[in-house]
């Protein structure tokens, strides 16, 4: 059924605060033409409606929507104002007045309406709430509204976990990459005098790392957090908070500093922030908004003077959006001197994946890089809106170890890790160069021409600006080293107690003068800042001494020392005892600050709840008691000190409106109060289906709502518009039956939030006999919207003993909701104690004597009643491995302290009532010692081999179970031209030029007017790939497979015939051999090897795709029969896992066309072939690979459109399922699994041929680029090493060529094992003192010399990091092979000799061809085996007449045979 059109009968919203505001500076005009252009802008009623927004009133009647208006202010001349005050004021109010100017007429309409809608200045639009298509219409018609656009979803990017680079006590890796610590070494600045903010998820204002930089920190031990903290979500409306972590991590990045922790690029700025990421675009925009002109908590008297210079944005869309209301925030920043910094996005690897805002050209937004400057394959890239590149810069983004809430710290992975450094770097180069304060597009332009410069040509651009990179790495002091810094020189000094001549840490200076600044002193009493030239005035104060004021002068380029002794003044102390006042009595764990200079503090001892603090004698001192354990107030004390010690002991009293999170303490009445914070329907409460349609109260948030009736934590729901269309709800909530025998004024309060729609009753009935019969007492029809309390006098059930309430929802139907919370039936709600004691102390490791955070302590008879064990890094006097809990149960009773790794401890504990019992535990563990820690050989290829061991000894006091696996971890491979390359390097390299050959392209078997196109010029070579000896005939469709350390072409084609010819490459030889015939010729065959053994199935015959399937021993080079496939396909996606060969679709005819998305898989344990699911896609020439038990495809081609979506499947499912897709479409690419990755290289890609390559890396499900490869062939073959060979140019014509890709040579199908490397054992159980010795194999069965890596990891257990036995070894190049190398020029008519690039060498011999390219310079190197002598060397190349000559190889010198030819036609 239809949905019915009511409309809405709101309240009036709250007008915009700066509706009435007139301009009070000179030069900004209120108005002005020219919205920012949108798609789809019309002037047209109809084009005024987003498509969005009519999708989503297509959808339901009514939804949210915004609506942007036309006029803008005009800030152009807002630069020109160089009073920073002025500036931000005059910005603020002009567009505030264009705002209340352009948005009078529609507010007036939606006034009148009663529609309940949100007014925004900064981007000149209003949200409306549920607002009718009819409505949207109605106010598209006005000329004023440039247009109405559905909603947004922005996110917290999702970050995942990393690994430490740097431990504490190290300036963290990012700092250090980017230079950060050396401006602060070179130029004295670490951001003074700088504000940054972020809108973000909330900071913990008080973490260690941050507390000192933020700006509502007093410094006196108070805080002071209006025009600091803008609380947009909703959580913490009084203090800034961090209910999700991300925030406190960004923030930290930007100014975080804590003794040894330096994580923040600058740490001495000061920091504000909004938690307005991300429940809604709304709160986004209001933070925005907020930051232009910050307020008081009360969100009045707004200030433009204290918003902030810099603001983080670490958040966006998943994808590019042309939502202009952010862009509208962000350009007033600009005009405003505030400098916005974005995150890119974490979607790639893949091109067009930047998010927006990001993705905006008015944004300066960053990608992410890793601690070897690779780029992070989850960084988004771009192009942005209107192919502007994107990301504007990279910076550090990869294992980021920042502050997170809960006083901790770890690394994180994303682009919202980059952001911040970029933050921070800005701020350092604001505080070093004030004159660029304000000024966004010279910083822009600053931080552009400074970047490092970073090649990267997978999604365009050049290599000074691409879509990876952007400009290039952020580099901090070549920022600064470019800035105009002007003249400045350094004030520095020590502060000291006169007295003693002792340093002073922590004190105050403030700086007045050209600039001001204010510093606090390092632990040794130092203090240094860099300055404009000039006089200051320099203000010393320190807590517990006299302050002192002293002159100064800083001269260009000197430092002027200026050093302050303080007197101490005299102390007394002030101590006590900190108790609970609510009843119980017992000590409290507690906070004691003294308000005033320094902050002083001390924390209670949590088992006698007593302090001590000294202080200045002669005054009056005000006490903030703060209570660690939840639901006490902090309350303050006066206290009086004359010259001799106070003692002053404080009640606290647990909070009204949080007695049940107090310990020992729980919500009562005088009836019956229920909170409904549980997930299922409440004890004694039930819900009532009234017509059996079982859409009734939850408990659970079905439609994620959130709490919107003021109430916290969980309420009970109806939600009709969650149920959905054409379905019907009639339900009760209904409440115990309540006993009101001694109650004189009963009543009905509950919090609610009731959002009608239309016809729908939310009723509230009372029952006097316990349910017999029901009395309405509250009829609601219309919106009643929360925060909402609702009180109704139920007088009629004073004294009755059967007294009941329902809430009755009815006459629902797809409409919206009503939450109710937080019930009431009585008069009043107390906070009762109950019976019980504090039960608290300290959980220690019995090995270590150490203290154990995250062990859990827990009452054995009652079991709920259970506590974990923390840090206290705050209270240096209280070890970590505190724990706290309260025991309903006094006297003797058992607890259990349990922590993983550890055996768990029972003990006795006689818990006092009313009191604090301490009892700690200490846990035993098993330990294990590993000697020795490292092992390591040289062997020589191909055929070394050697074992070394390590023993692992149980030094613990309990039994341990250790597993022992391989882990790789690279290598640097020895060139032929004496270099060496690392696994991170060839990762990270280009590779050959990028190679698109526009060339045609067919899916057929063969050619049948012969092989058509000429084979393709190959351009110049490039490292890392290595060419191999050529193929012994031209060859395509063929299938390869590596088996014994070789790699075996199997079958193929000419291009015009299919072959029965196999061979097989020997790396160590060089060279390929024959081996037995296939009994039948085939071409694009599946083939795996499975136990030991080659299968090859399917591919063409010479009547199309043949089921004929064969074995091939290696031992014996014989091919035996085997069942036929009951599928044949050609051209299918080859893949082993489980023991079995699996064939994914492919082509059913010689033409290829029809594509099956058939999946079959062949078992050699019973010679039998059995069906799999279908592939989601009918598709041939997809690239397949088995993983740790699992296929991974992609690509292919339908025979209409090429693929890049794809999919896995593990065997024992029903389905495939859709992994991230691949960077580009492809098929019949070369392919094989290598590394735990599918590689997947060349093939026809994004329509052309090509050389570029990427891999899949299952553990990330994240695509990643591979160097490009030398030649650019499709339809050839691939095996794991990683080798190519052969394929084809374009059309049919076949080549012999074939190339390498070192270092794949993880062959395994786990990803885990390690090629060169084997261990005797995998898993041990050693009781205590016990021992084991593993032996490690070593193998040279490698395909180039040089250092290999790798590492046995040791899984326990226990509650201790075992690190894993490093694996060296280093393999030299067999004694067989020898180096030819040289240099190739040319000199031309002219006489000028220069080298020549792409020349090819072609080096033949009695055993193999080989063709070779040489580099940029001119240049060939290659290993080559001695016993291809002698070798006959032609060097050609267009332009140049040929040359040929012999040469020998000799395995104790180097062979350069250099060449230089001459031009043709001279």
């Amino acid at each position: 059924m239809s949905k019915r059109t009511n409309p809405r009968r709101l309240g009036r919203s709250l007008v915009s605060a700066g509706a009435a505001l007139v301009l009070t500076v000179s030069g900004l005009a209120a108005t002005g033409s020219g919205a920012l252009a949108a798609p789809g802008d019309s002037s047209s009623v109809e084009g005024k409606v987003r498509s969005e927004l009519t999708k989503a009133f297509s959808a339901k009647e009514e939804t949210d929507f915004w609506i942007r208006f036309g006029p803008r202010a005009d800030l152009s001349k807002a630069s020109a104002i160089k009073d920073w005050n002025e500036r931000g004021t005059a910005v603020a109010a002009a567009l505030k007045k264009t705002a209340a100017e352009s948005q009078a007429k529609v507010r007036a309409k939606l006034d009148k309406a009663g529609v309940k809608y949100e007014t925004f200045w900064a981007s000149n639009a209003i949200k409306v709430s549920s607002g009718s298509s009819t409505m949207a219409q109605d106010i598209a018609a006005h000329g004023e509204v440039e247009g109405l656009y559905a909603p947004v979803v922005y996110e917290v990017p999702k970050r995942t976990d990393g690994d430490d680079q740097k431990t504490v006590n190290a300036v963290e890796w990012g700092i250090a990459n980017i230079n950060a610590d050396d401006v602060w070494s070179e130029y004295g600045v670490k951001g003074a005098g700088i504000t940054v903010a972020n809108i973000d998820t909330g900071v913990q204002f008080d973490h260690p790392a941050l507390v000192g930089s933020y700006r509502g920190n007093n410094g006196d031990g108070t805080f002071d957090h209006n025009y600091n903290w803008f609380d947009a979500a909703g959580e913490c409306a009084t203090a800034p908070c961090d209910t999700d972590g991300h925030g406190t991590h960004t923030m930290g990045t930007m100014a975080g500093e804590a003794g040894a922790n330096q994580i923040g690029v600058a740490p001495e700025v000061k920091w504000i922030a909004a938690n307005g990421c991300c429940p809604s675009d709304a709160a986004l925009i209001t933070s925005g908004e907020w930051m232009l002109e910050p307020t008081d908590l009360n969100g009045q008297n707004p200030d433009a003077s204290k918003r902030p210079n810099i603001i983080n944005n670490s958040w966006g869309t998943t994808l590019p959006s042309n939502d202009p209301f952010m862009e509208d925030v962000t350009l007033a920043w600009t005009a405003s001197g505030i400098f916005g910094t974005w995150s890119n996005g974490n979607k790639g690897s893949a091109c067009q994946t930047s998010g927006s805002p990001g993705s905006r050209t008015a944004n300066y937004s960053v990608g992410a890089y890793d601690v070897n400057n690779n780029i992070a394959s989850f960084s988004s890239r771009g192009a942005g809106q209107d192919g502007e590149i994107k990301p504007n810069i990279a910076a550090p983004g990869v294992n980021v170890r920042s502050s997170i809430p809960g006083n901790g710290y770890a690394s994180y992975n994303g682009t919202s890790m980059a952001a911040p450094h970029l933050a921070g770097v800005i701020a350092l180069l604001w505080s070093a160069a004030p004159a660029l304060v304000g000024d966004v597009p010279a910083t822009r332009a600053l931080l552009d021409g400074s970047a490092v410069d970073t090649p990267a040509s997978q999604c365009g651009g050049t290599d000074d600006d691409n879509n990876v990179f952007g400009e290039g790495r952020l580099d901090a002091l070549a920022l600064l080293n470019a800035a105009p810094v002007g003249d400045t020189g350094t004030l520095a000094g020590t502060v000291t107690n006169a007295d003693t001549g002792a340093p002073l840490g922590g004190a105050t200076v403030t700086l007045t003068g050209p600039a001001d600044r204010t510093l606090t002193t390092a632990a040794d009493g130092t203090y240094s800042s860099l300055l404009p030239a000039g006089d200051y005035q320099v203000a010393v104060t320190a807590y517990g001494y006299g302050s002192k004021t002293v002159p100064a002068t800083v001269t260009t380029g000197a430092t002027t020392t200026v050093n302050v002794a303080l007197t101490p003044v005299p102390s007394v102390t002030v101590s006590g005892r900190v108790s609970d006042g609510s009843g119980h009595g017992w000590p409290l764990y507690a906070k004691v600050t003294v308000a005033g200079a320094g902050g002083v503090s001390d924390y209670t001892a949590p088992a006698n709840g007593r302090y001590s603090l000294t202080l200045p004698a002669g005054g009056t001192y005000k006490l903030t008691v703060e209570p660690q354990y939840p639901g006490y107030q902090t309350v303050t004390k006066d206290v009086v000190v004359g010259s001799a010690n106070v003692v002053a002991n404080v009640d606290v009293p647990v909070k009204s409106d949080s007695c049940s999170l107090a310990p020992g303490y729980r919500n009562g009445s005088d009836g019956v109060y229920e909170t409904f914070d549980g997930t299922t329907t409440p004890a004694g409460w039930t819900v009532v289906d009234h017509i059996n349609s079982g859409l009734v109260w939850q408990f659970n948030d079905p439609g994620a709502r959130r709490n919107l009736t003021g109430g916290t934590g969980g309420f009970a729901i109806i939600d009709s518009d969650e149920y959905g269309s054409g379905k019907q709800q009639n339900t009760s909530l209904v409440s115990p039956v309540v006993d009101l025998t001694g109650v004189t004024a009963p009543v009905i309060r509950f919090n609610q939030d009731f959002n009608h729609l239309g016809g729908e009753n939310a009723d509230v009935d009372l029952s006097i006999d316990g349910g017999a019969t029901w009395t309405n007492v509250l009829r609601q029809t219309a919106d009643v919207r929360g925060p909402k309390v609702t009180e109704v006098a139920i007088p009629q059930a004073a004294g009755k003993s059967q007294v009941q309430v329902r809430f009755h929802y009815h006459v629902g139907s797809y409409d919206w909701w009503w939450q109710v919370d937080n019930v009431l039936i009585g008069s009043q709600i107390v906070c009762q104690p109950v019976n019980g004691g504090l039960v608290l102390g300290h959980v220690r490791d019995k090995n270590t004597n150490g203290y154990v955070n995250g062990a859990t302590v827990t009452s054995n008879d009652r079991p709920a009643e259970t506590a974990t064990t923390v840090a206290t890094p705050d209270d240096t006097e209280l070890a970590d491995g505190f724990y706290w809990m309260f025991s309903s149960l006094t006297g003797a009773h058992r607890f259990t302290a349990k922590a993983s790794g550890y055996v768990n401890q029972a003990k006795s504990i006689d818990v006092e009532a009313d009191w604090a019992t301490a009892a700690n535990f200490q846990l035993a563990a098993g330990r294990l010692s590993v000697k020795p820690s490292a092992v390591s050989a040289t062997l020589r290829m191909p055929t070394g081999k050697t074992t070394k061991s390590f023993t692992v000894t149980n030094t613990g006091g309990a039994p341990v179970d250790v597993t022992f696996g391989e882990q790789d971890k690279g290598f640097e491979l020895l060139r032929a031209d004496g270099s060496r390359i690392s696994q991170q390097q060839i990762l990270a390299s280009t590779g050959a030029q990028r190679v698109r050959l526009n060339a045609p392209t067919s899916f057929a078997a063969a050619s049948r007017m012969g092989t058509g196109a000429m084979p393709a010029a190959n351009g110049p070579h490039a490292a890392p790939w290595t060419d191999i000896a050529d193929y012994p005939s031209n060859v395509m469709d063929n299938a390869v497979v590596t088996l014994g350390g070789k790699v075996y072409s199997i079958g193929g084609g000419n291009g015009t015939a299919s072959s029965k010819k196999n061979y097989v490459y020997d790396p160590a030889t060089q060279a390929w051999t024959a081996i037995a015939d296939l009994p039948e010729a085939r071409n694009a065959m599946t083939v795996g090897v499975v136990g030991g053994k080659i299968i090859a199935t399917g591919g063409w015959g010479p009547s199309g795709p043949d089921a004929a399937t064969w074995s091939y021993d290696p031992g014996a080079n014989t091919w035996s029969e085997l069942a036929d496939n009951p599928a044949p396909r050609s051209a299918a996606g080859a893949a082993v896992v489980g023991g079995k060969l699996l064939a994914v679709g492919g082509c059913t005819t010689a033409s290829c066309t029809p594509m099956s998305n058939d999946v079959v898989a062949y078992d050699p344990a019973g010679n039998s072939w059995a069906a799999l699911p279908d592939y989601p896609k009918s598709v041939a020439f997809a690239s397949c690979g088995g993983i740790d038990g699992v296929v991974y495809c992609t690509g292919g081609n339908d025979g209409t459109n090429p693929q890049k979506a794809s999919y896995a499947l593990n065997p024992g499912a029903a389905s495939w399922t859709a992994i991230a897709d691949a960077p580009a479409t492809s098929w019949a690419s070369a392919y094989a699994t290598a590394n735990g990755k599918l590689i997947v290289v060349g093939g026809s890609q994004d329509g052309a041929i090509t050389n570029a390559g990427f891999s899949y890396d299952p553990a990330g499900n994240a695509w990643s680029a591979l160097p490009n490869a030398n030649t650019a062939r499709y339809r050839g073959g691939a095996a794991c090493g990683f080798y190519k060979v052969g394929g084809s140019s374009g059309s049919f014509t076949a080549t012999p060529d074939s190339e390498a890709l070192p270092g794949f040579e993880g062959c395994a199908a786990a990803a885990a094992d390690v090629s060169w490397m084997t261990i005797d054992k995998t898993a041990a159980t050693l009781a205590p003192g016990e021992a084991v010795t593993v032996t490690v194999g070593l193998a040279a069965n490698v395909d180039q010399p040089g250092t290999y890596s790798a590492a046995v990891t040791i899984g326990e257990n226990t509650p201790y990091t075992v690190d894993p036995v490093a694996v060296t070894m280093v393999a030299q190049q067999p004694t067989t092979w020898a180096k030819l190398t040289g240099t190739v020029t040319g000199t031309s008519c002219q006489g000028a000799t220069a080298p020549i690039a792409g020349a090819t060498v072609q080096v033949d011999s009695w055993a193999s061809s080989y063709t070779f390219q040489t580099d940029g310079a001119g240049k060939y190197a290659y290993w080559m085996d001695r016993r291809n002598n002698p070798l006959t060397l032609i060097v050609a190349k267009d332009g140049w007449k040929p040359q040929t000559r012999q040469t020998k190889l000799n395995t104790s010198a180097p062979t350069v045979e250099d060449f230089n030819l001459s031009a043709t036609g001279c």
